[in-house]
């Protein structure tokens, strides 16, 4: 009915009211496109709102795991660290094992110097003794042999006496 009124009116007026009809019709249109395109707009925006909202997670969750990985090497570098000090304290236990090694190695050396001097003092002493054994041994013979010789000579000499 509105529409007959507006259409009987614009019939009325000539090519002025078709240019009118015509132009309605185009805002109309134009209109429905602008609430078409308002809403895919609409519906865009709220696409791009939820991917903003991914990616804004997905970047706190990548600052959340870098924060991690930068804790974790901090920890690694504390560890690395001490392990580095006990290996020093460790090279310098082994520094004063060595030290005490060379020391008894040397003590030992003199000791064993002193050994062989004095088993070549000793090897000495029994070179002289058995030289006094021998000396000993031989006097000894020669005093059996003289004390045979003695008896022999007294063996004479009493047999011209009883004689």
């Amino acid at each position: 009915m509105a529409a007959d009124v507006v259409t009987s009116t614009l019939a009325g007026m000539g090519p002025a009211g078709a240019a009118i009809t015509v132009l309605m019709a185009v805002v109309s249109v134009l209109a429905g496109v602008i609430v078409y395109l308002f809403k895919q707009n609409t519906k865009l925006h709220l696409e791009r709102r939820a991917e903003s909202a991914a990616v804004i997670k997905l970047i706190e969750s990548n600052n959340t795991a870098l924060i991690k990985v930068a804790d974790s090497t901090d920890e690694r570098n504390r560890v690395t660290q001490e392990l580095a000090e006990a290996i020093k304290a460790q090279a310098q236990a082994f520094e004063m094992v060595n030290q005490r090694i060379e020391f008894y190695h040397d003590g030992n050396i003199e000791k064993l110097k002193d050994l062989a001097t004095a088993f070549a003092s000793h090897a000495d002493a029994v070179r002289v003794n058995t030289g006094v054994v021998t000396e000993a041994r031989n006097a000894s013979q020669a005093a059996v042999a003289s004390i045979a010789d003695v008896k022999v000579s007294i063996g004479v000499l009493s047999a011209r006496r009883s004689r």
